[in-house]
């Protein structure tokens, strides 16, 4: 219900912001400008972004570092420049960073410095949303545990306690942020301040809140254009504008959230890759000057991070899966990308013209031209629902009478390009077929076209100086004064060109099915366009003798030559046959050990160095961040009999303890449980409690102290049944974070998972020796009987074989809720909320020969039906051709 409502909220917002009758939005969108030095670099005016002094499209992808580890940052980040984005948006999580006040950690997998400097590394650009708020589906959006026991802290406000908690952190952070500017020789070219707040959006600064924000990080050398969220985010951003035109914006039309697909999604979404296709040309057609697909890359959330919307994944429906797999949308959003990023030039300088735009022979098919001083880019939109075929009658404007036969898909959007220079010599002066993209070869500019097969591509230039056609002589020919370019789409690549005053024009031709699998790879600072694998990974080597690495998937049915077009010449590596490679889908564990994980419910438990108060305070009280928290005191009563535990909230799981051994649960998510107790004796009473994921307290603004507690936190009282007894509070308290009941958290089931010694703590040295505190010792999993907390140990064995294409996961479905470590890494919280069957296992955090597994599950279910499959639609297999 929370994710319609939220749906809803912005359709809303989008209506009431838009000018009625007009079809133009006209909500704040503005973006605060440049400082004075930085716009040699990074600068805007109404039609568009300029990054280094040239016009720029922003087709950002959202990545969250948090959500994958460091040893993959690379690969993910190379899937999404090979489709064409050409900038990076990411979130800095606060409590991802300073998880305990003042301890921040800026290393590793948390080392925001190295992502950023890695994207400038590849080329590509960095749009940070630095905070202090986030939202993200993340554990509390992104807030701290500790600031809900500041007394007097209100969040989002102009509160001392909250701003100086910010000003901490952004200490650490901005500096980080700042020094990868543009202008600086790194990748951030943009910053977002807060997220989604009511009250602030673009430029609007309502209070000193949002004046301290802008304050703060401008002091800290923030010097890159910067907005408070907001702007245009929705799965369908362009929505039904006629046009995106708005010339009293002084920046360019940009969406930081183009939302695709959905949080609460898994996989493939056949359905969305149309539909979003559809949704990205719509922007381009309309005068947008940029996205950010949020998410373009799912990911996980790893440890204690996600929200109690969800669980480990993130996948998101996203291009690039959790695990790394390409998805139909991402070809749909590599064609947009690409396009955008060849014609920037038009897109980032044009304006909404109608003067001179081709004639079409259906009047289903609706035209909008952008028109800029470099050309112009009409867009033939089919909104049916079905396929349309259609004559294009060439605009007035251009010397000859050309009639072009087109068939539009349902919902089809095809931009014609006219009056485009191309080199000093050659211009585009129509171009009534599919461009994939451009790109520059040393001295070749390389155009690739597609198509039908069997359709007609056809070009017109308009030459100068002294043209010579070098290939497809038979293709060329002059009309009305122009080079009139034809050929018939085949099922293979084919390449023509000509050259004009000494540059050459190269022509690739494929069909449809070979454009999605069309790559752009750099070596030796050249480009070269790969064609043919599903997915084109890294190209090494020098040119007359490359190495390059493909990827297909599991699933895939066919395996296709691939060619490279190098900036002079091309080579072909003939299909090989599909190969029915027998492969390794399921890794057993070895036999199983048990450990019992309720020792903190036993009478003799030290619970000295526990939080102590009067009541039980609310989980994070004690300063743990994990989803798990122990709360122990005693009792004793004058009469044996039966008792009410009532509680004034119960926990959202949990498991009570008298004497060490447990009650009956099935009403220990009400108010009240019964229990025998002796008469004259001291009682242990214990009670074990979970969460599932923190809120992520959109919109919230003020105190958060009370919003969404967990645990048992308030008053809990004693009543004997049957008689007229009065309740009796109960009181001294104790409470302590983490399954082991104990203040190292994770360190306890990473102890177990390496018999390590991590902490200076009683329960690590223990674990360290392979036993728990009470005396309990691992045991074989046969002899468990034990129904509770409990922890379960085992180990994989992956053959030395190249087994790293394969995507683990560890099957939760036969568990009931907990969390899973693989040497010693956090996997998550389980059970998934979405339609997965368990924990992804990042490639990087495995190894061949032994792995150590270790789960903990809050209801001691048995691990004996946990398995380790390989998911199939995800994996895929890896080779290297020599070229």
């Amino acid at each position: 219900m929370r994710t319609i409502l939220f749906i809803l909220l912005f359709a809303f917002i989008s209506k009431v912001n838009a000018q009625p009758g007009t079809g133009t939005p006209t909500r704040n969108d503005h973006m605060f400008p440049s400082a004075t030095s930085a716009k040699p670099f990074i600068d805007y005016d109404a039609r568009g972004f300029l990054v280094n002094g040239k016009r720029t499209f922003i087709a950002s992808a959202g990545m969250e570092y948090a959500r994958v580890p460091r040893a993959l940052w690379h690969d993910r980040l190379l899937r999404l420049k090979r489709a064409g984005f050409n900038a990076i948006e990411m979130y800095t999580f606060w409590n991802f960073h300073e998880p305990k006040e003042g301890q921040f950690n800026f290393t590793g997998d948390h080392d925001l410095n190295a992502f950023l400097q890695l994207i400038k590394s590849m080329g590509m650009y960095a749009i940070v949303r630095v905070g202090p708020y986030y939202c993200g589906e993340w554990d509390m959006g992104g807030y701290l545990i500790w600031l809900r026991f500041k007394p007097g802290l209100r969040v989002r406000e102009d509160n001392p306690q909250f701003l100086a908690a910010v000003d901490k952190y952004f200490d650490k952070l901005m500096p980080i942020v700042s020094k990868n500017q543009v202008n600086h020789g790194g990748a951030v070219i943009m910053v977002q301040l807060e997220n989604e707040h009511r009250a602030g959006w673009g430029t609007v600064t309502p209070n000193n809140y949002f004046k301290h924000l802008k304050d703060k990080t401008v002091s800290l050398g923030l010097q890159v254009p910067y907005f408070f969220s907001g702007l245009h985010s929705g799965n369908d951003p362009a929505g039904d504008f006629a046009s995106l035109d708005d010339p009293a914006r002084p920046n360019p039309w940009f969406c930081p959230e183009y939302w695709g697909v959905w949080f609460l999604n898994y996989g493939p979404q056949e359905l969305d890759s149309t539909l979003y296709d559809r949704r990205t040309w719509k922007i381009l057609a309309h005068g947008g000057n940029g996205y950010n697909v949020y998410m373009a890359h799912g990911g996980s959330n790893f440890a204690y991070n996600n929200d109690k919307e969800n669980a480990a994944s993130y996948d998101y429906g996203a291009a690039i899966g959790q695990t790394g797999d390409l998805r139909p949308i991402y070809y749909a959003f590599k064609r947009a990308n690409w396009f955008a990023q060849s014609f920037q030039t038009v897109l980032a300088n044009s304006l909404d013209d109608q003067a001179d735009k081709p004639a079409v022979s259906d009047t289903i098919i609706k035209i909008t031209s952008r028109k800029s001083p470099a050309g112009t880019i009409s867009f033939l939109d089919n909104p049916d629902s079905v396929a349309v075929k259609f004559d294009l009658h060439a605009p007035a404007s251009i010397p000859v009478k050309a009639v072009v036969a087109v068939n539009l898909q349902a919902g089809e959007i095809m931009p014609v390009v006219q009056n485009y220079q191309l080199t000093p010599a050659v211009k585009l002066v129509w171009a009534p077929t599919r461009i994939y993209g451009i790109v520059a070869q040393g001295n070749t500019t390389t155009l690739l076209l597609y198509g039908d097969t069997g359709s007609l591509a056809q070009l017109y230039f308009k030459t100068g100086g002294d043209m010579k056609v070098t290939s497809g002589t038979a293709n060329f020919k002059t009309n009305g004064g122009l080079l009139e370019f034809s050929a018939a789409v085949t099922a293979s690549p084919d390449a023509y060109s000509f050259t004009a005053d000494g540059k050459e024009i190269k022509l690739i031709v494929v069909n449809n099915q070979l454009a999605s699998r069309s790559w752009f790879a750099e070596l030796d600072g050249q480009t070269h366009v790969v064609i043919g694998p599903d997915y084109a990974a890294d190209l090494s080597g020098k040119s007359n003798q490359m190495s390059l690495t493909i990827e297909r998937p599991w699933i895939a049915h066919t395996n296709n030559p691939t060619w490279i077009f190098k900036p002079t010449g091309s080579v072909m590596k003939p299909a090989q046959p599909v190969r029915m490679v027998k492969r390794l889908v399921t890794v057993n564990p070895d036999p199983w050990q048990f450990a019992r994980a309720d020792q903190p419910a036993m009478p003799g438990y030290d619970d000295s160095k526990w939080l102590k108060s009067k009541e039980p305070q609310q989980m994070g009280a004690d300063g743990d961040i994990t989803a798990y928290a122990w709360y122990r005191t005693k009792i004793k009563v004058a009469h044996s009999g039966k008792y009410a535990l009532i509680l004034k909230h119960a926990p959202e799981n949990g498991a009570l303890f008298v004497d060490g051994k447990r009650m009956d649960t099935a009403t220990i998510f009400q108010d009240t449980t019964h229990i025998t107790l002796t008469g004259g004796m001291t009682h242990t009473l214990a009670l074990f409690t979970s969460h599932i994921g923190r809120n992520k307290l959109i919109f919230k603004t003020g105190r958060i102290d009370t919003l969404d507690r967990k645990g048992i936190w308030g008053e809990v009282k004693l009543q004997q049944e049957g008689g007229k007894s009065v309740a009796v509070t109960i009181t001294n308290w104790r409470m302590q974070g983490g399954p082991c009941g104990s203040s190292i958290g994770d360190g306890c089931a990473i102890s177990m998972a390496t018999n390590t010694h991590l902490q200076p703590h009683k329960a690590a040295r223990a674990l360290s020796r392979g036993e728990l505190e009470g005396g309990y010792e691992w045991q074989p999993l046969s002899v468990a009987t034990f129904h509770g907390p409990a922890f379960y140990r085992s180990t994989l064995n992956f053959p030395a074989s190249k087994q790293s294409n394969s995507i683990w996961r560890v099957n939760t479905t036969s568990l009931s809720r907990g969390s899973v470590w693989v040497n010693g890494h956090n996997l998550g919280r389980y059970p998934e909320k979405i339609k997965i069957n368990g924990m992804y296992i990042p490639e990087c955090w495995l190894k061949p020969g032994k792995n150590s597994l270790v789960i903990f599950d809050e209801e001691g279910v048995s691990p004996d039906k946990v398995a380790v499959e390989a998911e199939a639609a995800a994996s895929r297999d890896t080779e290297t051709l020599q070229f």
